[in-house]
């Protein structure tokens, strides 16, 4: 499967690790290995990469890079052979909804971690895989995405969704 174009989205969080980490020569080697030609960067609060680490990216991998802090992500997200983010809801939910390929990176520096929860919810039914951000260059190079199966938007999936994100807020 070749991912030609890769999202990369912190949410309105700051997420240094994941964009350190998906910019580092592992992670990038992973994704050249897999076709990737561009690479899509929602940083968010997080730090940006600086215009000498995107040139030495283009030279080195072939892989253009667009980043922002924030827009309306919905062509991105449309657009995109692989999304990886965050484990918020709204990131989850556009993956399920647009059918992507998702790999949800586990934020651990959080104390009270209720999006590990969700990520292990939606990997178990096979609709995405998830990772510690230690992990994600390791994931990038062996996954099999087309093993995932599509979320079917139906009540009794949004129901289980509704009711999941639900329990996690009641914790």
């Amino acid at each position: 499967m070749h991912l030609n174009t890769v999202y990369i989205t912190v949410g309105t969080t700051k997420f240094d690790a994941l964009i350190s980490t998906a910019s580092s020569e592992p992670a990038l080697k992973a994704l050249q290995k897999r076709k990737c030609t561009k690479l899509v960067i929602q940083h968010g609060n997080s730090q940006p990469l600086t215009d000498d680490e995107i040139q030495l990216i283009r030279k080195n991998y072939g892989i253009q890079i667009e980043q922002y802090k924030f827009r309306p992500n919905i062509e991105d997200v449309k657009s995109a052979d692989l999304i990886i983010g965050h484990a918020g809801a709204g990131t989850c939910m556009d993956i399920l909804n647009n059918h992507k390929p998702g790999l949800i990176v586990i934020n651990d520096t959080l104390m009270d971690n209720h999006q590990l929860e969700l990520a292990k919810q939606l990997a178990a039914e096979n609709y995405l895989y998830y990772c510690k951000v230690t992990d994600l260059d390791a994931q990038l190079a062996t996954l099999d995405f087309t093993a995932l199966k599509p979320y079917e938007t139906n009540p009794e999936n949004l129901s289980k969704f509704v009711s999941a994100i639900n329990q996690l807020m009641s914790h």
